[in-house]
């Protein structure tokens, strides 16, 4: 599940799923909602690996690789497939759409930024620079 908050000139992106790895996964469908657009049938597969020294930092780092495929090669980002996170590292693939998503996120910021276990499941928080 997730759910987008009003946030002063940025937007919050709060996240909920039973592991990390959904977590990562939910936040593909997001910014894929987010991104939107009207594209072509073409679709896409990308491998996509990020990096960090912590889990909440993934989180971000995760997005930012999004945010780059978006920009880059106007891939809009529908799911995952095989979310893979072993330490603070994560590595999965993309599927999505090719289009002209706009630019909608700048930058994917630290402000307020969390990916922990909450009771039953994980929660992760990010703020979106738009």
């Amino acid at each position: 599940m997730y759910r987008f908050v009003d946030h002063t000139a940025e937007l919050e992106l709060q996240l909920e799923a039973g592991t990390k790895e959904g977590v990562l996964e939910e936040a593909v469908a997001a910014l894929g909602e987010l991104l939107g657009g009207a594209g072509d049938t073409a679709r896409v597969r990308r491998e996509v690996h990020a990096e960090a020294a912590d889990d909440a930092a993934l989180l971000a780092a995760w997005l930012d690789e999004l945010v780059f495929l978006a920009e880059t090669e106007g891939l809009v980002p529908e799911h995952a497939e095989g979310v893979q996170v072993t330490g603070h590292a994560a590595t999965g693939v993309i599927e999505g759409r090719l289009g002209a998503p706009p630019h909608l996120v700048k930058g994917v910021t630290y402000n307020d930024l969390e990916l922990r276990v909450d009771g039953t499941g994980w929660i992760g928080r990010v703020v979106l620079d738009v």
